[in-house]
């Protein structure tokens, strides 16, 4: 029987040991550094699950964003899994945002986004009475999740078909298909990079993913007080970047947050903008970082989200322009999260997932959102992509 190891028990990683333990693939095994799963982006999000509106027609995260939403919100019904099936809106108030809500909307349609509705003003209100926009789109599809109760009900239906889970395992190196720990050896057949901010590490430790390397970028969210949101709120994003503009979001718990961010973090779990010296000298070693970063519309990004981090009121002023009249003294700390984001040689923001599939590996090197939406039919496609290549 064939042995497989899955590096990183994230949303995907227990995704991917449920299918492959379900199709009875061989002896699965999750390694994890951390004491339980999905302790980074998994949980650390806003827990939407993603109706496919804003993704370029023809991508894999188009294809599974669309799908996976579909699986997603039965699995959560099947499983008891706390959701909140609210719906998206998206508003507009000038008339270039309009072309932008247009743009979401065909878009959405080419995907094959079900239910999608162009709203007036009245009909925006009867939705969400706070929010203020001249025209709206609504995607009834979308929905909210507890995305930390998801990781571990998926994990656990994991371990229910026979994957074994291996917590603080942390992989120090890997050579001739062993992988070393910190305190243990691994030898499988085949493995699976999961490992998420840490996944072109991984991939080169193997000769994989050249040239490509991920670069954290530190997401901050802030509780929201006093405020009459029932699903969540969006403004207009900007399609050039693979970012989402700040929107608001009513979690199961009923708490509203609003973010979030995406400013440049020194370190893949600087949460607190601490210098993680390893994380920051790889960065500024890396040519396509600067090529990024130099980049007329990345600065421009990097400086709006800069100033929403360093001033509540300028926070407030983006939460102003979906809610009308909002105190900054209404916001309260909300736990970051980090997204992982791959960039290529150019110094280009990869948009879309990138899995690299190899003899005896699979690197799963960009899968950030929508990969939790995606997640359970992404894990699928993959299994299936492996199998077809005899890698099970």
């Amino acid at each position: 029987m064939r042995k497989i190891v899955i590096i990183g028990a994230g949303i995907l990683g227990c995704s991917l040991a449920r299918e492959l333990a379900s199709k009875k693939a061989g002896t699965i095994l999750v390694l994890e550094k951390e004491p339980e799963a999905g302790l980074h982006a998994s949980s650390r999000n806003s827990g939407v699950i993603h109706s496919g509106i804003n993704q370029k027609p023809g991508t894999l995260k188009a294809k599974f964003c669309v799908e996976g939403s579909r699986l997603l919100r039965e699995y959560c019904r099947q499983r008891g899994v706390p959701m909140r099936e609210c719906g998206t809106l998206v508003v507009a108030k000038s008339s270039e945002e309009e072309l932008c809500l247009k743009r979401l909307y065909d878009m959405g349609q080419a995907c094959g986004v079900p239910g999608l509705e162009m709203l007036d003003t009245p009909q925006i209100k009867e939705r969400e009475p706070m929010a203020q926009g001249a025209s709206g789109l609504f995607s009834p599809t979308g929905a909210v999740v507890d995305a930390k109760v998801l990781v571990e009900t998926i994990k656990r239906e994991a371990e229910e078909l026979g994957a074994k889970f291996y917590f603080h395992q942390q992989v120090k190196k890997i050579e001739c298909q062993k992988i070393f720990t910190y305190n243990r050896v691994f030898q499988p057949d085949h493995i699976i990079n999961c490992a998420g901010v840490f996944a072109d590490r991984i991939a080169h430790m193997m000769g994989c993913g050249q040239g490509l390397h991920i670069v954290p970028f530190l997401g901050s969210y802030f509780e929201v007080t006093n405020i009459d949101v029932r699903g969540m709120i969006y403004q207009t994003p900007d399609l050039r970047f693979p970012f989402l503009s700040t929107h608001l979001t009513r979690k199961t718990d009923g708490r509203v947050i609003a973010g979030p961010t995406a400013i440049l973090t020194p370190g893949r779990e600087s949460y607190n903008g601490r210098i993680q010296w390893k994380d920051s000298f790889e960065m500024l070693g890396s040519i396509s970082f600067y090529k990024m970063i130099f980049g007329k519309e990345f600065l421009k990004m990097g400086w709006k989200f800069f100033k929403q981090i360093l001033s509540k009121k300028v926070f407030a002023r983006e939460i102003q322009a979906l809610v009308g009249p909002f105190r900054h003294d209404q916001l309260k700390p909300y736990p970051p999260g980090i997204r992982a984001q791959l960039v290529d040689p150019k110094g280009n923001l990869v948009q879309d997932f990138v899995v690299e599939y190899r003899e005896t590996s699979t690197h799963i090197l960009n899968c950030v959102s929508p990969g939790l939406t995606s997640s359970l039919a992404f894990a699928a496609h993959v299994t299936e992509q492996i199998r077809n290549r005899g890698g099970l």
